[in-house]
């Protein structure tokens, strides 16, 4: 797996842009967008995800295969990682379809993709509580 090595102080970052990419997601919904829904939910669990790697290990994954960050956050031992990983690769699977394919996103998709992000980043920002 290929990472990348952070400065631990840099999670912040990583957790202000979760946060950022968790609002847009929601005013998107709001205003019924729902492909920038979808994708902000997605960049919001992936920046969630590096803020709690570089929290722990100073570390974020930086491949091509956004699914393979779910072996990196194994190794953090922390609660929940089941379901937690369940939640991001929920919306890493629906990634590519988002982004790169001609399929629109439905209210449907939105909404679970919402669900996944919100439950996700609010794990991610409990852990990170210092």
């Amino acid at each position: 797996m290929k990472t990348r090595s952070v400065d631990k102080h840099k999670y912040r970052n990583y957790l202000v842009k979760a946060d950022e990419f968790f609002d847009m997601m929601n005013e998107s919904f709001a205003k019924r967008k729902f492909n920038p829904t979808v994708l902000n939910a997605i960049h919001c669990a992936i920046s969630s995800a590096d803020a709690l790697t570089v929290f722990y290990k100073g570390i974020r994954h930086a491949g091509e295969r956004h699914e393979d960050v779910v072996a990196l956050l194994n190794t953090l031992g922390l609660p929940d990682m089941q379901s937690k990983n369940r939640q991001l690769l929920d919306l890493l699977r629906i990634k590519n379809s988002a982004e790169y394919e001609e399929k629109l996103m439905t209210e449907t998709n939105a909404l679970d993709s919402i669900k996944n992000a919100e439950r996700f980043f609010k794990w991610v920002r409990d852990m990170l509580k210092e």
